[in-house]
């Protein structure tokens, strides 16, 4: 049906937009889907005997909402403007949702559903394979949960706010529990399972050896694998891990070494980058939150650049270096004797200092800002002995020149 905002519609004392009223009756769960196309920015509004039931995403550029009702009767849908200036012609389109029943689901099939909470829907498996279930909506960020049969999968990055987790499954039944990001959901979505053929020479994720220049593309699964790295002399390594479909998580560990990152390669990937040392390193690649999909791992190794930070640092010789984007420089710290000792990193180029002191792996302090404004120092009582030093950026892949000094006091 078509209607028009005017100054002589229905003042809202408010906020000063202006509305038309329309009168439908439902039934007990119909499912109805309201959209309005056209000039006017709009915003939807639904109520029952002058109750609040649910308005329109003010997030969107489109206008919808999808509702499901909670009893038989008559209902109330406001047609509005944004704000005290939003007039114009629209339409308003009404249809019907055909909603999932509460039935079990198999491969290949797709649902549309209507939900203000969580939802578990049955999944029955009749052959091994691997399976892609996919949610998405656009009236709220989905979250998706894979459980049954020793499997407990999750994922909520997809896509935006999609879901998507895949992963081998075998015969046998499972729950597929659709939600909302933190537990806010409200609204219409989408949810289909379907067999899936994964890229020639994709197995799924295991235990193995990580080739400098030579990618590994897998099917993780939600536990952690461990992956090998030989670095035969000081280089300059970079070690991403990139997936379209979870938030990637590495960790490097090895020679002294134990580095951690979420995303520092962009979006949800992970990066580290780091001058080693010879020896043979851990890579271990995981997700967030028992995230499953397809990732790439790869690993660089570079010479060292000659301005670059790390190697050794002396009691009272300061070194002026530049700090790469996402890396973390490693000093070697050898301290004389038992006493009080100050370390201090400073950047002029807005770097976010941080600072970690280790001794045999273990952390013995760490700082970010004690140095005033951006800069990083450690005051504290050491005693004699050999030490790691790690210098980064505290926030996102800040680059540039600092100085790092150690000194008695």
């Amino acid at each position: 049906m078509r209607g028009e905002i005017t100054t002589a519609d229905a003042l809202n004392w408010s906020d000063g937009t202006r509305s038309k009223l329309y009168s439908i009756n439902l039934t007990p769960g119909q499912g109805v889907e309201f959209a309005v196309d056209g000039p006017l920015r709009a915003r939807l509004t639904l109520f029952s005997e002058d109750q609040l039931l649910q308005t329109s995403s003010p997030a969107r550029e489109s206008t919808s909402m999808s509702v499901r009702a909670p009893d038989a009767g008559r209902y109330l849908l406001a047609v509005s403007g944004r704000d005290a200036s939003s007039y114009g012609p629209y339409t308003l389109r009404v249809s019907p949702l055909a909603l999932y029943d509460g039935g079990e689901i198999r491969p290949g099939a797709t649902i549309t559903d209507w939900t203000g909470s969580a939802r578990r829907i049955p999944l029955v498996i009749d052959r091994d394979a691997v399976y892609a279930v996919r949610m998405d909506s656009d009236e709220f960020d989905t979250l998706l949960k894979l459980e049954g049969n020793g499997v407990s999968l999750s994922n909520d990055d997809a896509e935006g706010s999609n879901s998507l987790v895949t992963a081998r499954l075998a015969p046998g039944r499972y729950t597929v529990i659709a939600d909302g990001y933190g537990g806010s959901i409200q609204g219409q979505y989408r949810l289909a399972v379907s067999e899936r053929e994964l890229p020639a020479g994709v197995t799924l994720a295991s235990d193995g050896v990580l080739q400098p220049g030579t990618d590994v593309t897998a099917l993780h699964q939600g536990a952690q694998v461990a992956y090998r790295l030989q670095v035969p002399s000081r280089q300059l390594a970079t070690i991403t891990m990139r997936s379209s479909e979870f938030d990637s998580m590495l960790a490097l560990e090895g020679e002294s070494v134990l580095l951690q990152d979420d995303d520092s390669g962009g979006g949800l990937d992970a990066r580290i980058v780091s001058v080693l040392e010879p020896g043979e390193y851990s890579v271990r690649a995981a997700s967030y939150n028992d995230g499953a999909g397809l990732f790439t791992l790869s690993a660089e190794l570079a010479d060292v650049p000659a301005d670059i930070g790390g190697g050794t640092l002396a009691i009272g010789q300061p070194r002026d270096v530049r700090l790469m984007a996402g890396a973390t420089d490693r000093y070697n710290v050898q301290i004389p004797r038992n006493g009080s000792y100050r370390i201090e990193m400073k950047s002029s180029d807005g770097i976010d200092s941080y600072l970690r002191l280790l001794r045999d792996g273990q952390p013995v302090a760490q700082d970010d800002d004690s140095g005033g404004g951006l800069d990083a120092r450690i005051d504290e009582t050491l005693q004699a002995g050999e030490y790691v030093l790690e210098a980064s950026s505290a926030v996102g892949r800040s680059e540039g020149r600092y100085r790092i000094a150690i000194q008695r006091r």
